[in-house]
Parts: C-alpha cells; structure tokens; sequence
C-alpha cells in the first residue's frame, strides 16, 4: 500500500529544483493513515495511505532513497519510527534502515482551490479526452503555451484543445454545468494525471484558483499551475 502511494507522488518529483527540500516525500501522520505529498513547485500530488499510527508527526524524507528501500522490502507489515538526531527507522522482518530526514517547515504548501470553480467529470471521459488531445500538443519549448492544453467548460460543454501549429485535436463532452472554466494546462501535467486516473464511471472533481487547477479523485489530489499566454 505504502509502495503504491510513493509511486503516485513520485511523478511529481522531477529533481530539477534547487530547493533540497523537493526532492523528498512529505509525509504526516492523520488518525488512521499517512498522507504523502511530492512536488516540484509547478505540481504537487497528495495521496493517503492506510497506516496504524502509534505516535503523530511529519517528516520529509528523500524520495528515491525511500523508494528504494520500500520496493525491495518483503510484502509484510513496516514499522517507520522516528529517533533522536532526524534518524528514520524503517524496519520490515529481519530488515532495518536508518535515514537521515529533513523537517517539514520548509514543505510548500498545497493551495486552497475556489469551491465555486468546480466541475464533476467522470474518470473514463477524461481520460479518454486527454489520450485523444495530448498526441498533438507542441514538443517546441519556443512556444510554452502551446505545450499546453485547453481546458475549457462553456455551454455545457467540456472541451480540450491541443495544437502545435501543424494539427490540432479537439475533443468535446456535454457536462451538466453553468460553470465556465477557461485555463490551458501543461500537458506533460495531464499525462501525469491520465496515470492517476482509473477506467472507471467515478467521478474526478476539478477546481480552479487564481493560477492553478486542482484535480481531486478518491484518494488523491494533483495541484498544477496554469500556463499563461
């Protein structure tokens, strides 16, 4: 359960940031599970974990390090505990790790996202929509807006446009809103979120702030910013 999360938030961590802090995973104690986050500024991916939680706190540990040393853990229980000096104790059967981890006080925080910005959609259409529009958004870093994709509701309508100055893909679905939403999102973003996303009838929420959209499913959320232009 706990590999699965860090593989979801993983794709937010792209490494190329200067801030030491982005390359780890936060991770924070609720009443009967683990929320992890991974975020490289531009997005941010928060899912939860179901855990036993013996003691609260949060830590931010790096990600590929930890990572590495769940997936070649055997499929049994993990005990994570804290020691003195920012020692991590990760324990499974016979095996033990200690790792240094980082405080979270310098985690960026996920953004409040406008409740009254927020349509329904359902997962199955988006994904379809995104896997029928994001084959022609431009590979041409001269022209960032067109690395993007629309993402538009007006007239009951859901729209995603994608082009790259040769071809263009349009794909269009009725949405029961009065809503009207009008961004262009990064389209490597919206792979990440055709990942996330499950071939299934439920629903994903998505709501917009000033500069960024949110994508919330069952038990994960995907903050990205919007592009301009």
């Amino acid at each position: 359960e706990i590999l699965e999360g860090i593989s979801t938030v993983q794709k937010a961590i792209t490494g190329k940031s200067t801030m030491p802090i982005l390359e780890g995973i936060y991770i924070k104690t609720n009443e009967n599970s683990l929320t992890l986050i991974g975020s490289d500024m531009d997005v941010s991916i928060q899912t939860t974990v179901n855990a036993n939680i013996i003691e609260q706190g949060s830590i931010v540990i790096d990600a590929k390090i930890f990572g590495e040393i769940i997936r070649k853990l055997p499929n049994s229980s993990i005990k994570i505990e804290t020691l003195e000096n920012q020692i991590i104790r990760i324990t499974c059967e016979k095996s033990v790790f200690d790792v240094v981890y980082m405080n979270t006080n310098e985690f960026p925080e996920l953004p409040e996202i406008n409740e009254d910005l927020k349509v329904s959609v359902k997962q199955n259409i988006l994904k379809n929509m995104i896997k029928g529009t994001s084959f022609a958004i431009a590979q041409d870093e001269t022209r960032p807006i067109l690395q993007g994709i629309l993402f538009e509701v007006k007239n009951k309508n859901l729209n995603l446009v994608a082009l790259d100055g040769y071809r263009l893909a349009i794909r269009s679905e009725f949405l029961d809103t009065d809503i009207n939403i009008d961004v262009v999102i990064p389209g490597k973003t919206l792979n990440e979120v055709n990942k996330i996303l499950s071939d299934s009838f439920e629903n994903v929420q998505i709501g917009v702030a000033k500069n960024q959209v949110l994508f919330e499913m069952e038990n994960c959320k995907l903050v990205t910013r919007i592009l301009d232009g």
